[in-house]
Formats: C-alpha cells, structure tokens, sequence
C-alpha cells in the first residue's frame, strides 16, 4: 500500500467522524441516546487498540463507563485520530508491508479451527478505516430514529469536496 492511499483513507476517516461528532453535539436526542454512545466507545477503542498494536504498544483500554459524557467521549475519538494521523504520516511503505499479529486473532482461530492468516499493517489500516465506516452507517441510521438529519460524509463527496481536513470545533463549542 502506498502511504498517500493510507493517508487519504485516514485523514477521510476522521474527517468523517468529526463531521458525525458534530451532528450528534448539536441535537440533545443523540448527546443523551445511550446506543450512539456504546457505538462510539466501541469505534473509538478499536481505533486506539488498533494503532497501540501497530506501534507495539501495550494495549491501554478504556471503559465506557471511564467517561462522564459523550464530550469526554468524543475528545478521547479526536485523541485516536491524532495518534492514527501520527502514525501514517511517520511511516512509509516498508511499515504498511509489515506482516502483524494482532493479539485477537486467537479469538478468530478458536472459532474458525485453523490458523489466522498472515496479514500487514497496511491492511489492518484498511480494516479499521472499514470497520469504522460499517459503524459510521450504524450511527447515521440511529440519528435519523431521532429525528436527527445524519451529514453527508461519503469518501466520494470528501474527495468532490477537495479533501477537507477534519473539523473538530464542535467539541470546542460543546458543554463538557
């Protein structure tokens, strides 16, 4: 994979996280709505647990019950998109080849009955831009049962966009 690629994906990623931060910082119904808090916590986690694991880093994990409200939430989120930024930016192509282990395969070997196969960084990159996509839809599905109007943040309209970087003011502007 080429660093260029990896980082469009990671700079798309936050841009669009930051983008349903700010929708869901505006509208009372999504700050109190307990699911779009559990859905946040898990795609904030895996994003950090991710990069901790790319780094060789030992895992640091944190709770959802480790945070007093969604601000405290979403300021963790904006936390794992600079660590992520940090790391593609500090790394070339040789990193992104890299074969990776990540710790809970086992997990997918107890279920599946065989070995994991062998994978790269660039594609556990790729993985959590994915993953974090796939729960992005789910939240954007749940603002709309609150009568919330989710944004617009497909990869092809931040690129018809001119590629904008992530706009995070919302968390300065929230309570918390």
């Amino acid at each position: 994979m080429r660093r260029s690629d990896v980082a469009g994906l990671a700079r798309h990623m936050e841009w669009a996280d930051a983008t349903v931060w700010a929708a869901i910082l505006k509208a009372p119904t999504a700050v109190e709505d307990g699911k779009l808090a559990e859905t946040l916590h898990h795609v904030h986690l895996v994003q950090h647990l991710f990069r901790q694991a790319w780094e060789g880093h030992p895992f640091q994990l944190r709770d959802r019950a480790d945070f007093t409200n969604v601000q405290e939430l979403a300021h963790w989120g904006r936390q794992a998109h600079g660590d992520i930024r940090e790391f593609v930016n500090g790394s070339d192509t040789l990193d992104f080849d890299r074969e990776i282990r990540m710790p809970w395969a086992a997990h997918f070997e107890q279920r599946a009955g065989h070995a994991a196969a062998p994978h790269t960084v660039g594609e556990t990159i790729l993985q959590v831009a994915m993953h974090t996509s796939h729960h992005r839809g789910q939240l954007c599905t749940r603002l709309r049962h609150l009568d919330v109007e989710p944004p617009t943040i497909d990869f092809i309209v931040w690129l018809w966009s001119g590629r904008p970087k992530a706009d995070w003011s919302a968390l300065d502007t929230s309570a918390g």
